[in-house]
């Protein structure tokens, strides 16, 4: 009866069954409550393994640099820098040491980052609509580069970290200030790779010696970078003086330390053409913070050379680089690995860059020579080769504008207007001529290099007051075709292509039909809207109106090889 009764109330073995039944829901949630600590917990050291700090400052260094703005007439004045656009182009006059630098040079233009910052991030919400995916981008940066500090010298930490003081900051849920400057001045390093990078369009020359009617070295550059509109229309000139350095002018937009295109007070010239090869750089110097470190130090072609080859890169780039003393000039071919330079002849006394080696070191190169072939460096560089050589002896300011306006193919063959095997694609942000004898700068106002190129005294720029009275000198004209009517179109046109690849990335084939068309009609010469014409009526089952319109694509010198071999290989079935 004992054991029955037992048995009937519940044996030893029943509750222990039971209470193990009862454990693992209990132990399931422990694990769930401790995986919900320690996921934040491991979240909050990553954050700080990867975060970039900015360098301690001198509390009386920040407290004289953070002068108050004070407005005179068109100009902005911080102590003893200033901005303005009187001229038509902002004009940014920066003085003093590095932290007094970039906090002037943010409060001055504090709109302008203002607006530059919140035109990208839209942009990125545009494009990576997901948070998630945002999210995911956002850590594997954050863990590819925390690094990247290690590799910029302390003056430039301490010109970014006044950067990030003066700046509005609205953007320190995705990064904090300092650390997206930081990021910023590296987003040339970080893109390069990318298949549609937006800076592998960049074409310039130099000219000196025989090649120009007296001796001057005369340079010109255009930045083909296929960035967002405010680049071009806010663009700047920076004029810096940093204290016990060289000074020099950097052509850019406002919020930028590091330099792209620049000449300093010493009449060396620098200017920065994205590249492509095998060899991957691991970590580095961002290069628009080298090129700064060359326009505070270099005083001869000599000194850049050896700057260029000594510093640790993440990517390939070449250098455009000119002496106005010597009237010699320079296109230096550096990978991660590899430093190799071409020079003026005395012959010719030019040189022709774009975005390819030519030295042997790179001949058996696959991804050199893919660049070359596949985009449009090659085309521009035989062209820029034509006119150069075509124009020898008579390279002076104007007609080295008038190559970089350039808008035929090889041999002069007409192309329709932003065709990218053409020197001036109209995409450029920014385009200079120099006369780096003279030491004479000019800019192009925009859009593109369609208006003037305002005119800049280097002497009076950068120099003492003993030059301040120097005129200025005179600007050059804008291109005839800005007030046209083939102008006009071809934005229009530009507009309506943008609006129907957006269609049909939308899965809207009918009304980006109806987009390209009105494309079509406003620059028939365009070949992108013919490919995208021709893929919405395959798309609709028309194979002989497909067939027709991707025939005119490729009589029309489409930039892009890939293209055209996909084109090729769709009409070959149907």
């Amino acid at each position: 009866m004992a054991s029955n009764s037992s048995y009937l109330l519940g044996s030893k073995r029943v509750p222990t069954r039971s209470g193990g039944g009862r454990r693992w829901p209990r132990r399931l949630a422990y694990g769930f409550i401790a995986f919900a600590i320690a996921l934040p917990l491991a979240y909050l050291v990553f954050l700080r393994m990867t975060r970039i700090e900015p360098p301690p400052v001198d509390p009386a260094v920040r407290a004289a640099a953070q002068e108050p703005v004070v407005v005179r007439g068109v100009r902005a004045y911080l102590g003893k820098s200033w901005m303005s656009r009187e001229r038509g182009i902002w004009e940014e006059h920066l003085e003093g040491g590095p932290y007094a630098l970039g906090y002037a040079q943010a409060r001055l233009g504090s709109r302008l980052l203002r607006e530059q910052e919140d035109y990208m991030f839209s942009e990125m919400n545009k494009w990576v609509p997901s948070k998630i995916a945002r999210f995911l981008i956002r850590a594997g940066v954050r863990l590819r580069y925390r690094h990247l500090a290690d590799f910029i010298p302390l003056e430039r930490q301490l010109e970014m970290a006044g950067l990030a003081d003066g700046s509005i900051d609205r953007h320190s849920d995705f990064l904090p200030a300092y650390h997206r400057i930081v990021f910023y001045h590296a987003l040339h390093d970080i893109t390069q790779g990318l298949e549609h990078s937006p800076l592998l369009g960049c074409s310039a020359f130099a000219a000196g010696g025989a090649a120009t009617p007296g001796g001057h070295l005369i340079l010109g550059r255009n930045f083909d970078f296929e960035g967002p509109p405010i680049f071009d229309s806010d663009k700047s000139v920076l004029f810096f003086k940093p204290t016990g350095k060289i000074p020099f002018a950097s052509v850019a937009w406002t919020g930028m330390s590091g330099v792209v295109t620049g000449i300093n007070a010493e009449g060396i010239f620098v200017s920065l053409n994205a590249a492509r090869t095998d060899d991957k750089g691991k970590e580095g110097m961002p290069v628009e913070i080298l090129m700064r470190q060359i326009m505070e130090q270099a005083r001869s072609i000599k000194d850049v050379v050896a700057m260029v080859k000594k510093t640790p890169l993440m990517v390939p780039d070449f250098y455009l680089v000119g002496d106005g003393k010597t009237g010699e000039a320079a296109v230096i071919e550096r990978s991660p690995t590899r430093t190799e330079v071409r020079r003026t002849s005395q012959s010719t006394g030019s040189i022709v860059v774009t975005n390819h080696a030519l030295t042997p070191a790179f001949a058996g190169d696959a991804e050199n020579d893919r660049l070359k072939r596949y985009l449009t460096s090659g085309a521009r560089y035989d062209r820029l080769s034509e006119l150069v050589k075509k124009w020898h002896g008579q390279i002076d300011p104007q007609k080295a504008l008038e190559i970089l306006r350039d808008k035929k193919g090889v041999g002069g063959v007409a192309l329709g207007l932003g065709n990218r095997n053409a020197l001036d694609a109209i995409i450029a942000t920014h385009s200079v001529v120099v006369d780096a004898t003279n030491l004479i700068l000019w800019v192009s106002q925009g859009p593109h290099l369609s208006g003037r190129y305002i005119g800049f005294d280097l002497k009076k720029e950068l120099g003492g007051p003993e030059y301040a009275s120097r005129p200025n000198p005179p600007d050059l004209p804008a291109d005839p075709i800005l007030d046209t009517d083939e102008y006009r179109n071809f934005v229009l046109a530009k507009a309506s292509l943008a609006a129907a690849e957006q269609l049909w990335r939308e899965h809207d084939p009918d009304r980006a039909l109806e987009e390209v068309r009105r494309a079509e009609g406003l620059e028939e010469a365009m070949p992108e809207p013919h490919k995208l014409a021709g893929d919405a009526l395959r798309a609709r089952g028309d194979r002989e109106g497909a067939r027709k319109e991707y025939q005119r694509f490729l009589q029309l010198y489409p930039p892009h090889l890939k293209e055209v071999e996909e084109v090729r290989s769709i009409l070959a079935t149907l």
